[in-house]
């Protein structure tokens, strides 16, 4: 009898609960989406509330080493890169900051 306890009182919270839920979202502010920013190239999106576009971009690469003589005959290789690039123009002229973290060899 305890174990059918449990799931009972579960069903019944989220008969209770869920109306409620579901107004709240029905109240909540619709903010607008991502613009895209074509005079900054391609990829670049103008965020909300801000003058600046930003791109964000990554890569990563798998693969074996197959190489012999490294002690292990088949070697996992892996590398990523992350980039950041955002350009705001101001009365001096654009503003570019650019951030690339990655790791491997490519």
């Amino acid at each position: 009898m305890g174990r059918l306890v449990l799931p009972i009182a579960t069903t019944v919270a989220l008969v209770l609960v869920g109306p409620a839920l579901s107004v709240d979202l029905q109240k909540a502010p619709v903010t607008p989406g991502l613009v895209p920013c074509p005079s900054k190239g391609q990829g670049f999106v103008r965020m909300p509330g801000s003058d600046s576009c930003v791109r964000i971009s990554g890569r990563v690469t798998a693969g074996m080493d197959m190489r012999a003589g490294h002690g292990v005959a088949a070697a996992p290789v892996v590398a990523g890169r992350l980039a950041i690039d955002n350009r705001a123009d101001t009365d001096l002229g654009e503003v570019r900051t650019y951030v690339r973290i990655g790791n491997g060899r490519r």
